[in-house]
């Protein structure tokens, strides 16, 4: 699997544009923008929780006050196992971090300009840079040496089969797509989904 120096390729946002993370009082602009760009309906905890739960994390991108993007995510660590893309013998490092994410959408006015991959390197190193929170165990996950897995976040991310944007943003990451994980959506969707899988380097936040 190809890993990418992620942390160093990091976009510059158009004036104007900030990032930063999602407050209690910005949950109504939110939850609003989730509805009108993502097929599922995300109940009210979900929100609550990107608040209140160490683990997760949520950044949203803002214009004129008002909030333009959003990327939620969830991180886990892992002792080392077999990683499915690598070879038999190939082990996760022991200290690795897998970030999932969870949501992620810009408004249509304000896209093809590097805004989700900004948030999407944000929040995967902000999440690193605290990855002293409790973590949950994952599944498996690509392989990657003991000596990468201080700097190296593996990340991943379900994604419509029949959403080629989507699948061509996250190739454009470095993720790959799984096809033995293909299934229908567990969050209520009817849409078919597929998991993409990839490895990012991470760089101190300041």
């Amino acid at each position: 699997m190809t890993q990418r120096n992620s942390g160093h390729m990091t976009s510059l946002l158009p004036d104007g544009i900030g990032i930063r993370m999602m407050r209690s009082s910005d949950m109504p602009q939110v939850r609003a923008l989730h509805t009108k760009l993502l097929p599922v309906a995300y109940p009210t905890a979900f929100f609550v929780q990107l608040l209140i739960q160490p683990q997760r994390m949520c950044l949203i991108a803002t214009y004129d006050g008002k909030v333009i993007a959003f990327a939620s995510a969830t991180m886990e660590t892992r002792h080392s196992t077999p990683g499915p893309l690598g070879s038999s013998g190939d082990q996760i490092g022991g200290g690795a971090l897998r970030v999932t994410l969870l949501t992620l959408g810009v408004s249509p006015e304000f896209r093809r300009q590097g805004i989700a991959r900004r948030l999407v390197h944000e929040i995967v190193q902000r999440l690193r840079s605290s990855c002293g929170a409790p973590c949950h165990e994952s599944p498996p996950a690509p392989s990657l040496s003991e000596s990468d897995s201080t700097d190296a976040v593996i990340i991943s991310a379900e994604v419509a089969r029949n959403n080629s944007s989507g699948q061509s943003f996250y190739s454009h990451l470095g993720m790959q797509r799984q096809l033995e994980v293909d299934k229908q959506s567990g969050f209520g969707s009817k849409a078919h989904t597929c998991m993409v899988l990839g490895v990012m380097r991470t760089v101190p936040v300041s």
